[in-house]
């Protein structure tokens, strides 16, 4: 497909979307990395003149807003925020080798086996498959619930998008495929059995008497995240193999340590590299990121009990 073709398919699926009442935002093309500046790097000008505004915030759904945004040729793929949709989706993953759930079943599996674990429900509803090969399942979350995602917490290979998060729309594109549309069901609503396994507190298994997850791990997180990023971003050319290599690795440790999403540390990873704009090398960063990262997960990182922002 040419780049023309597939700019106006993309922009023919964003008004779809946003037709059915579906909150979007541009993503840049081939990522998953929303089109947008992070707080950090927030100027304060603009919709940001009082205060940062965070895309999930700006997404939308007037159809001539969306039509108007994917005109100008580039082939954005397009964000849905389940959150303010009114949505929930389930994101059963294929396993990947080295990576935490790598030895267990695939996340469609997982979930089909708590279903019959809990003797809840699983409807029929409206269906995407991912280009690795897993299945994303799109809910109505039920009136009054404010679900925000998780990762792992109802399975090994089960993440969840709700608040404060978002999912790629069907036509979307990667480098190693597309989202397509599996089901076109109207989503059906989130049954109860799955609101209670989303909101029950997680266990958290410790390694030893003197370590814990971090206490605080959105704050130190986010933290990690936004150095290590902006060390990637702001590099000259020279070493940016190695910098973006051990970054990778960094983020790959909090991703080990279930502290940190995997697609988002990737994606954050990889929106890093564009500010170097080097379109030709972008096959080799994005393989540097993705072997990196694994390597990182094999190896999690600890936090020391004595100190909640100092490594173990």
């Amino acid at each position: 497909m040419t780049s023309s073709a597939q700019s106006a398919a993309l922009r023919a699926a964003a008004i779809e979307i946003a037709g059915r009442g579906w909150k979007v935002f541009p993503c840049r093309p081939g990522t998953k990395a929303a089109l947008w500046h992070r707080q950090d790097h927030c100027r304060g000008g603009g919709v940001c003149a009082g205060g940062h505004v965070t895309p999930e915030s700006l997404a939308t759904s007037d159809v001539e807003r969306v039509a108007a945004r994917w005109s100008d040729g580039v082939p954005y793929n397009i964000a849905v925020y389940p959150g303010p949709s009114g949505l929930f989706i389930l994101d059963c993953d294929i396993p990947k080798p080295g990576q935490p759930g790598g030895d267990d079943p695939d996340g469609w599996t997982q979930l089909q086996a708590l279903a019959a674990e809990r003797s809840g429900p699983l409807p029929d509803t409206y269906t995407i498959e991912t280009p690795s090969g897993g299945r994303q399942l799109w809910y109505a979350a039920p009136p009054g619930c404010h679900l925000r995602g998780t990762v792992r917490h109802l399975a090994s290979n089960v993440d969840t998008r709700g608040w404060g998060t978002y999912g790629l729309a069907p036509g979307s594109v990667r480098p190693d495929g597309s989202y397509g549309l599996l089901d076109d069901t109207d989503p059906v609503e989130l049954p109860g059995w799955l609101v209670q396994a989303n909101v029950e507190r997680a266990s958290m298994a410790l390694s030893g008497r003197h370590e814990r997850p971090v206490a605080a791990p959105d704050a130190y997180t986010a933290h990690v995240v936004r150095a290590e990023c902006d060390r990637v971003a702001t590099e000259p050319p020279g070493r940016r193999n190695k910098v973006l290599s051990t970054a990778a690795y960094a983020l790959g440790q909090l991703v080990g340590a279930q502290l940190l999403d995997h697609e988002h540390a990737r994606a954050e990873l990889e929106t890093a590299v564009t500010a170097w704009n080097t379109p030709a090398s972008w096959g080799k960063d994005t393989g540097v990121i993705a072997t990196s990262l694994a390597a990182g997960a094999r190896n999690p990182r600890r936090i020391n009990r004595r100190g909640p922002g100092r490594a173990a």
